[in-house]
């Protein structure tokens, strides 16, 4: 009888901040990963934008970084979208479910709750892009080699991946001031005007500039993928312009948690 209630493992108390991080990040994992909305919103974005391949003619190229770097431009060119709209919920489930009040008497606290919810929820709405790009991976390598590989999960984690952990970011934080439905407009209209409304069109915007979230900088810099607003812009991206564009949208992602763990802290004191 005393080996059985002997504890195997230490209450959710004694543990520490990344601990009880890691086990609120699991949980939302498998939550959200066995969603079908999650599935169904980004893979069908993806399918949409891959079914005519932008722009026409590149998947002939035999020049392995150009050919994978604009398979990335064309995955991420929606699928963002998808991801910050079956994310947007996530804040205010819990609301939603009347779990408030349960969860404030837990010892896990805001701040890991939080985080889990961003990391692992995230991670969750993120797995069907990477399977899809696994997928893509598997069909290149057929077509001209094994030295795909390497190149496009260069591609995936310079390209998609930092944009995708932008909005995920922002999606988890952002409907707790707005609310999920007018979230997902605004990340809709972010998207268009902020990556795919040029300078053409006379109407400021960061598309074109190392402040974008399409990934243009570390795709033109590194992969020789074709350039669409920064060309317009004059520019040339080059190595250092890459690491800032990516440096960027991490650093927002994290400012974003940051000051609504504040906010939230400040609202619900414990």
């Amino acid at each position: 009888m005393t080996t059985v209630l002997q504890r195997t493992t230490p209450p959710t108390a004694a543990r520490g901040w990344w601990a009880k991080t890691v086990a609120a990040a699991r949980y939302e994992y498998l939550m959200q990963v066995r969603r079908p909305a999650v599935w169904v919103v980004v893979l069908g974005l993806i399918a949409l934008r891959c079914a005519s391949p932008f722009p026409p003619g590149f998947t002939s190229s035999t020049d392995l970084p150009f050919l994978v770097a604009d398979w990335a431009g064309n995955f991420v060119m929606l699928c963002p979208i998808g991801v910050g709209a079956v994310l947007a919920d996530r804040a205010r489930r819990e609301s939603r479910l009347e779990l408030n009040d349960l969860l404030a008497s837990t010892p896990t606290g805001i701040g890991p709750r939080l985080w889990g919810k961003a990391i692992g929820a995230g991670a969750a709405t993120i797995t069907p892009v990477a399977v899809a790009w696994v997928g893509l991976l598997g069909y290149l390598t057929a077509r001209h080699g094994a030295g795909v590989i390497p190149v496009g999960l260069a591609a995936f984690a310079a390209i998609v991946l930092p944009g995708l952990v932008f909005i995920s970011a922002c999606s988890v934080t952002v409907p707790y001031l707005t609310g999920p439905v007018l979230y997902r407009i605004g990340v809709f209209g972010y998207w268009i005007w902020g990556n795919m409304v040029g300078p053409r069109f006379g109407i400021p915007t960061p598309a074109g500039t190392p402040f974008e979230a399409i990934g243009e900088y570390p795709a033109g810099a590194w992969f020789h993928g074709t350039l669409f607003d920064a060309r317009q812009r004059g520019i040339t991206p080059t190595g250092g312009e890459a690491v800032l564009s990516i440096a960027f949208l991490l650093l927002m992602a994290l400012a974003t948690l940051m000051i609504t763990q504040l906010v939230l802290t400040r609202r619900n004191p414990s």
